[in-house]
C-alpha cells in the first residue's frame, strides 16, 4: 500500500460526500490504519461543490491531498469529478465517476452550458490513469433512492484490488451505521458486483 493512500470524493452538497469520508475513515481504523479526513466546501453546503480528502496510512498526514497525489477519485457528479481531477489527479489516479449530472451550480450562470458527458469523460481520460464510468440511476431507483449513490460508489471502489481496506470491512462499517436491512447496504452490494 502506498503510504499515504489518497482518496478524494467530489460532488455537490447533499450527495453524501461527508458520509463517504466517514465510512472510509471508520473502515480504515477497523483495518488497523490511520485515516485523516479533510473537507472543503464551495459556495454553499447544499448544491455547492464539496470535496472530501481522505488520507490512509500508518502515521498522521496533513488532511488535504497535494496536487497530482490522488490514488482514487470518487466522482459523485461528473463535472465536479472533472474539476477535482484538474487540481488533484495524476498518473496513478483511478477515477470512478457517476454519469448522473446535477447541474445546480452551473445553472446559476445562464451563459454557461453544462458540458456533454462525453467531453467530461474524454477530459478525465487525459488526466487520470483509468476512468470507470458508472451508470447507477436505474439500479438505485429500483432499490428505492438516488440518495444511495454514495453507498453504491463505495461498493464499486471496494471491489478494486488496489485499495487498502477490504470490501467486507467497508460493508461492515456501512452496516454499523445503517443496519443490515438498509437500502444503503443494497446499493453498496449492487455497486460491489457491478464491475466484478
Amino acid at each position: 500500500m502506498r503510504d499515504p493512500f489518497n482518496i478524494l470524493v467530489a460532488g455537490v452538497g447533499g450527495q453524501g460526500n461527508l458520509l463517504c469520508g466517514r465510512v472510509l475513515a471508520e473502515a480504515s481504523v477497523r483495518s488497523g490504519l490511520r485515516p485523516v479526513v479533510g473537507d472543503t466546501f464551495g459556495a454553499s453546503r447544499r448544491g455547492g461543490s464539496v470535496l472530501t480528502h481522505l488520507r490512509i496510512g500508518n502515521r498522521d498526514w496533513a488532511p488535504l491531498i497535494a496536487k497530482g497525489e490522488v490514488d482514487i477519485l470518487l466522482g459523485l457528479e461528473p463535472l465536479e469529478a472533472l474539476r477535482a481531477a484538474y487540481k488533484y489527479a495524476g498518473d496513478r489516479t483511478v477515477a470512478i465517476v457517476s454519469k448522473t449530472k446535477i447541474p445546480i451550480v452551473i445553472l446559476n450562470d445562464k451563459k454557461t452550458e453544462y458540458p456533454s458527458l462525453e467531453k467530461i469523460i474524454e477530459s478525465l481520460n487525459k488526466l487520470c490513469k483509468q476512468v470507470i464510468v458508472i451508470d447507477a440511476e436505474e439500479t438505485l431507483l429500483q432499490i428505492g433512492s438516488m440518495k444511495t449513490l454514495n453507498s453504491y460508489i463505495l461498493g464499486v471502489m471496494g471491489s478494486l484490488d488496489q485499495i487498502p481496506v477490504s470490501v467486507s470491512v467497508i460493508r461492515e462499517t456501512l452496516q454499523s451505521l445503517f443496519g443490515s436491512q438498509s437500502i444503503n447496504i443494497a446499493a453498496f452490494d449492487e455497486g460491489a458486483k457491478s464491475i466484478a
